[in-house]
């Protein structure tokens, strides 16, 4: 009996170190798969970490080094991603992805900067190539310069490798570059009072497109659009807003007390009233600089003498000036001014006897300082002459800004295509005639029939440029 039981005990001792066993090897195979599952984890975070490092890169790269067309006629822009010759817009960087970039010294200098490029900082070595394709592109006139900028996004595409592994991750991101447009409205008053817009005398707004057509054939009742900070003020049977009033304030009748409308003696408005989530913040246009002179430089229909500085003389009455510095010109005797492409910083421009602006080529920029005025001394004022800007018929073309709080004297024509940006001035609009662009003034008042025709294209094409932004983000590893 005590021989049995030896044998038992044996065979339970026999027993229990086998299940011992069993447990150590599973414990040492658990250890092992944990150990090898926290080095793929390490080894993917540090893959995933280099592709993120590729795609920021990428987007420095873009932003501080990539440099952006300044010829558009290659593009197709209708599509997304954007094509030329048929095919996406693509720079690359990596094996096996072909590029399709116009250029091809940005081609090489992107693919120079952005291939197999090692990532440092690991206990392992580690790499990411790139590509970019271009998604969308949109031509705008940055406002209150004489160049045209595209606002793109790119899809960007990071690829990186760490070590030995024949595994890699892959990171995509999109940067887009925003532009916030300048004149979504015919005509906007920046001052939250009563009456700080003012139309009468029969003015009209309505809305063509430049980008389309002329105005006879791009013409339409509605698109006019106006707005104020406070309150739009119309009167006369034949005053019309085609389009909508904008406001904070949301009532219409009499004002004070404060109002978004009011409406006299037979005006109307086709759009009806849009009420504000609050009131709109117009920025002060940056002075010129270098600041212009202070001097008056009068013309009848030359240069004078001493001449102006950078003053042609013209046959028939005529003259031009080259972009540059000019004091307080003064027009007057029939004098024609004519402007070319460019930036013109003037301390004050005023127009008497018939005297007129041609814009020969544009876009045409002209910065008004109004250093020194006072009292009733108009920074601008057309009172006696007009301005013509018809080679393109492109508000653009002409861009006049000023930033004090001196008067201004705006005057139409059938060739008065331009835009108006003095957020701290009052705006006057003299006589009966047509302005084909847009204004903004602090206060605005068009009481003589000046009827202002919107260009539509204005609320996508002219804009202040903003910053690159992060718009996606997404990985994957294979």
């Amino acid at each position: 009996m005590l021989q049995t039981n030896k044998g038992a005990a044996v065979v339970i001792a026999l027993l229990s170190l086998l299940i011992l066993a069993t447990l150590g090897a599973s414990v040492l195979f658990s250890t092992q798969a944990e150990i090898t599952t926290t080095y793929n984890f390490k080894r993917l975070t540090q893959a995933r970490y280099a592709a993120e490092a590729g795609a920021q890169s990428t987007a420095n790269w873009l932003i501080y080094n990539y440099t952006a067309p300044t010829s558009f006629a290659s593009y197709d822009m209708t599509k997304s991603p954007v094509e030329y010759s048929g095919q996406p817009v693509v720079l690359s960087a990596l094996s096996g992805v072909s590029a399709n970039y116009p250029d091809s010294a940005v081609q090489t200098a992107f693919n120079t900067a952005l291939q197999a490029q090692p990532v440092s900082g690991m206990d392992v070595s580690s790499a990411y190539s790139t590509t970019a394709t271009l998604q969308t592109m949109r031509v705008v006139t940055v406002f209150g310069s004489a160049t045209l900028v595209p606002l793109q996004s790119w899809l960007i595409r990071s690829q990186a490798t760490v070590g030995s592994s024949q595994a890699r991750v892959e990171v995509t991101t999109t940067i887009e570059r925003f532009g916030s447009p300048v004149f979504p409205y015919a005509a906007f008053a920046v001052s939250a009072t009563c009456h700080s817009l003012q139309f009468g005398g029969g003015a009209n707004t309505d809305s063509f497109d430049s980008t389309l057509g002329n105005y006879a054939s791009t013409q339409q009742f509605s698109g006019g659009n106006v707005g104020s900070n406070g309150n739009t003020d119309l009167n006369g049977s034949t005053t019309e807003i085609y389009g909508t009033v904008s406001s904070p304030y949301s009532t219409t009748g009499a004002c004070p007390p404060m109002t978004a409308l009011t409406l006299n003696s037979g005006a109307s408005v086709s759009g009806g009233t849009v009420t504000l989530a609050s009131a709109l913040s117009y920025a002060t246009p940056a002075a010129p600089s270098p600041a212009p002179p202070t001097i008056t430089q009068s013309s009848s229909g030359n240069c004078g003498g001493p001449p102006i500085p950078g003053c042609t003389n013209l046959p028939s009455n005529n003259l031009a000036f080259a972009p540059g510095q000019y004091g307080d010109v003064k027009l007057s005797g029939g004098a024609v001014l004519h402007v070319s492409t460019g930036i013109y910083n003037m301390n004050s421009i005023s127009f008497a006897g018939n005297s007129q602006l041609i814009v020969d080529s544009g876009p045409v920029v002209i910065n008004i300082a109004g250093a020194g005025l006072t009292g009733s001394n108009a920074a601008i004022d057309m009172t006696g002459g007009t301005i013509s800007n018809v080679v393109n018929s492109k508000p653009t073309d002409l861009q006049i800004l000023y930033g004090r709080s001196q008067p201004v004297k705006l005057a139409g024509s059938s060739t008065a295509y331009a835009v108006a940006y003095m957020p701290n001035a009052p705006v006057t609009f003299t006589g009966g005639s047509d302005w084909f662009g847009a204004v903004v003034g602090n206060t605005v008042a068009d009481t003589g029939g000046t009827d202002i025709h919107y260009d539509r294209s204005l609320g996508a094409n002219v804009d202040i440029i903003g910053n690159y932004h992060t718009t996606s983000f997404a990985w994957s590893k294979y």
